[in-house]
């Protein structure tokens, strides 16, 4: 997450993955399977197609991959994925409420579409349901269904109150999902902020919602960064594993631990401003995460050599040394 949120990778991907002509697979030096302890384990990558991936490198020591088209699950088969994330895209859901009201998308991703929409709430849970049916029938079709057992249905809603305006929303949204995908389970990840001046220049900002009771698993996402900039945290165990779970003062590990659910951690492995994340950043945050039982997975953001964002954040895949730290990790 950036001071504009994860969201931006999320509806940029879902809009285009698909076509993704990024750069050919590469040929990587040989890596060995390494069992990790983590039930979910992997990068977040989402800019891939048939011919131009680096799947065959990253399943080498990952269980985990990032979906958003059946035709990209289609691609995951061949590489024994234990599991798959499919990402859900809220913008679709707005697409179809404004297209049933013979109206036309904002173009501003911040508008409060409650202000817009007569009765939105009702129009908004009658299109997601549209969506929702419309998402479980194309996997059904393209035999794919079966493959994903994990769907990513909102990112970081608290950042995004001009969509989810209150927690009864939100709880809805999770149920609307369990309602169509009755077998599947659920995840959401949660940043929030409380300080005024943030709300007051990002008025769709606003504190933590609770995970819906109905949500199978609560992600969190405590980069090494806030609002401000970039946090200088020391490379020392104590000092990173407050910041983790404490001191974060956007989305932390403690705060998750009171639901008493699945936690998955989304770890920092970004370029930003031509800086890679430090690597005792993503050795001790890997070291803290395998040793906390109530941690089920770890997934590295970003990996996308083409993920861009602004000219200030890129993936990992710009630098050779930043994912090779990662695919060490946990070797002998």
């Amino acid at each position: 997450m950036t001071t504009t949120s994860r969201i931006t990778i999320i509806l940029i991907t879902l809009l285009i993955a698909t076509l993704a002509c990024g750069r050919p697979t590469t040929s990587a030096a040989t890596v060995y399977p390494v069992s990790h302890p983590f039930d979910y384990y992997g990068w977040v990558y989402v800019f891939y197609d048939e011919t131009h991936n680096d799947l065959a490198r990253i399943s080498s020591y990952t269980n985990t991959a990032f979906a958003t088209s059946p035709e990209q699950v289609k691609i995951l088969a061949p590489f024994g994925f234990k599991h798959i994330v499919y990402m859900l895209n809220e913008q679709a859901t707005l697409e179809i409420m404004y297209a049933n009201e013979g109206q036309s998308m904002p173009d501003d991703g911040s508008a409060f579409h409650e202000q817009i929409i007569p009765d939105y709430r009702e129009k908004f849970f009658e299109a997601y349901r549209q969506y929702l049916s419309q998402t479980k029938d194309l996997l059904i079709s393209a035999d794919v269904y079966s493959q994903i057992d994990l769907f990513y249905i909102a990112d970081e809603p608290a950042f995004h109150r001009n969509v989810y305006v209150d927690q009864d929303f939100l709880n809805q949204y999770a149920d609307e999902f369990k309602a169509v995908f009755t077998e599947k389970q659920s995840a959401i990840a949660f940043a929030a902020t409380d300080d005024p001046q943030v709300v007051s220049a990002r008025p769709q900002s606003g504190p933590h919602f609770d995970p819906p009771p109905s949500l199978d698993v609560v992600i969190v996402d405590p980069y090494f960064y806030n609002f401000s900039g970039e946090v200088d945290v020391s490379c020392e165990r104590a000092a990173i594993q407050k910041w983790l779970y404490q001191d974060n003062p956007l989305s932390n590990i403690n705060w998750a631990k009171q639901f008493d659910k699945p936690i998955i951690v989304v770890g920092d492995a970004e370029i930003r401003g031509g800086q890679s994340a430090k690597d005792c950043h993503i050795t001790e945050t890997y070291a803290l995460l395998k040793d906390d039982p109530a941690i089920a997975g770890l997934a590295w953001f970003i990996y996308d050599k083409e993920y861009d964002e602004g000219g200030y954040i890129r993936g990992a895949a710009n630098d050779p040394h930043l994912v090779e730290v990662i695919e060490n990790l946990g070797r002998k």
